[in-house]
């Protein structure tokens, strides 16, 4: 007699799982976010990775891009999980610069009103950086 299961009760939304859409396909999945000390507790690495239903989102490809719980994220592997019902997705999270459009930038000591062209790091004075940290305006 075989066993038929429902693989949506162990990604109840009520619980840990969260929202995941690749191009048409939505489902749930769990993310998972372990962070790791490296060189010396120098630096700290997270690896991402989302567990879900293999027949959803078993077939994505490496490069794929896939939005996890609101956040882009790009598809490193995907390996098969015990009988195949579930993967495990190896992920890598996703950032998009935004351009600012302010000409002004604020460096240490500077205030709002001071308009400076001095570029530190080989951007523009109007450059948004990754996680909001910025150069224009002095907003983080």
């Amino acid at each position: 007699m075989a066993f038929t299961e429902d693989l949506d009760l162990f990604l109840n939304t009520d619980h840990m799982a969260v929202p995941v859409t690749a191009g048409s396909i939505s489902g749930n999945g769990i993310l998972d976010m372990p962070s790791e000390a490296i060189a010396g507790g120098m630096v700290v690495s997270t690896d991402y990775s989302l567990i879900c239903r293999a027949d959803l989102f078993g077939d994505l490809m490496h490069g794929a891009g896939i939005n996890v719980d609101g956040r882009a994220y790009t598809v490193k592997s995907v390996m098969l999980m015990d009988d195949g019902a579930f993967c495990e997705i190896m992920l890598q999270r996703t950032t998009t610069p935004e351009q600012s459009t302010s000409d002004r930038a604020v460096l240490d000591g500077d205030g709002v009103d001071t308009t400076s062209t001095v570029v530190m790091d080989g951007g523009a004075p109007g450059t948004t950086y990754i996680e909001g940290n910025v150069l224009d305006d002095g907003a983080p």
